[in-house]
């Protein structure tokens, strides 16, 4: 089995005597239209199929923790087999967002793509909108977003753990790309004028994933929370705590024993911030809001596996991350970014990386988001995006 990069187990946790407002098409920032939608897709993709043994229990899961965290794990059988294609047929659910007063840039769609997790609410929160809602500030720069709840979790189609993966996720981003360049599930007049990716972590793996395999599917792309330099991966596996969902939650009781979540919020903490810069209320934000992810989702992301070599894509590119990132740099990520990511980007178009100071992997949920915000911003419209 080869290892499992630890940035790919991307954790937040759940708080059981905290109850928040659920999920951000229940809140629609001022200055807003918001559409929520359920998209038909139709994917086709090379899909690894699960071979190993499938547990049912935690006890089972932790047996597969414990083979996969071991120092030996390369000389382990991998728990997936040869890829198959497959075409199948899913529905997601997204949101559309646009500025009430239509100016330059309300034709330019921000396609947002949450990580592990999470679901679309990721993008827009509820919680103190005017500091962490990603969708908000984008709205008042006049951009339009569209943001969505990946297969599997949120209200879109629910598929097996054991199946779940990168390549499929990919094509279904592919497909609502294509939705929209044709206008579909918009408020605008017209088609529009460009399309910018952006992820956050496993979202920022697909987002690489689609401009490397079609490099001129989008006009730019903005990829958050992403790097190859995290700490062990064995110890991770292990430190994170995993547990069978459908186990730890009643809510989760519709996903099968292949999806897998995190205990608690120390964890989420330990995780996805950095002290000072959060605040303990929005790490219970996190927690009570989170969603399982898929253990197939994590084997097929293992670097062997990525097809990220983006050289072709033309457009503008950006890899920001926190400067105390654990998941994706160990801990600390100035000066490591650039050397991991600029020969997959040596096409595009004035790629940058950016350190946010201060800032744990969760930068849409550190306190000085706004300002990471503002630097994707700034270099959109510096490039005529």
């Amino acid at each position: 089995m080869k290892s499992y990069a630890v940035f790919y187990l991307l954790l937040s946790v759940i708080s059981t005597a905290i109850s928040w407002p659920v999920q951000g098409t229940y809140y629609i920032p001022p200055g807003a239209t918001c559409q929520d939608y359920m998209v038909p897709v139709t994917t086709t993709s090379d899909n690894y199929p699960w071979v190993a043994p499938k547990w049912s229990d935690d006890y089972g899961f932790i047996d597969f923790v414990s083979v996969a965290s071991s120092r030996t794990n390369d000389d382990i059988p991998s728990p997936i087999g040869a890829p198959v294609s497959q075409t199948a047929n899913y529905t997601i659910g997204a949101t559309f967002c646009t500025p009430n007063t239509a100016g330059a840039n309300a034709g330019k769609v921000l396609l947002a793509t949450h990580g592990l997790a999470f679901d679309r609410s990721y993008w827009n929160p509820s919680y103190k909108p005017e500091q962490y809602n990603f969708v908000q500030y984008a709205i008042n720069q006049g951009y339009s977003v569209f943001f969505y709840d990946r297969l599997g979790v949120g209200v879109s189609t629910k598929v097996s753990g054991f199946e779940n993966q990168l390549n499929i996720q990919t094509s279904v981003l592919s497909s609502l790309i294509a939705s929209l360049r044709l206008g579909h599930y918009t408020l605008l007049a017209s088609a529009p004028t460009s399309i910018t990716l952006v992820g956050h972590s496993f979202g920022s793996i697909l987002t690489n994933s689609l401009v490397a395999a079609e490099p001129t599917a989008v006009d730019a792309a903005i990829m958050t929370g992403y790097g190859f330099l995290g700490s062990d991966d064995r110890l991770a596996l292990q430190g994170f705590g995993p547990r069978v969902a459908n186990l730890q939650s009643p809510k989760f009781s519709a996903f099968d024993a292949g999806y897998i979540t995190t205990r608690d919020v120390i964890s989420n903490i330990n995780n996805f911030f950095k002290a000072p810069a959060y605040e303990h209320d929005v790490a219970a934000f996190s927690e009570a809001t989170k969603q399982p992810f898929a253990v197939s989702e994590l084997v097929s992301s293992a670097q062997p596996l990525l097809k990220i070599n983006a050289t072709e894509f033309k457009g503008p590119a950006m890899v920001v991350s926190g400067e105390f990132d654990y998941i994706v740099c160990g801990g600390y990520c100035p000066n490591e970014l650039g050397p991991s990511f600029n020969p997959l980007f040596t096409g595009a178009k004035n790629f940058e990386t950016y350190v946010q100071p201060a800032s744990g992997h969760g930068t849409n949920f550190a306190t000085n988001a706004t300002g990471f915000y503002g630097v994707i911003f700034e270099y959109l419209g510096r490039n005529g995006i």
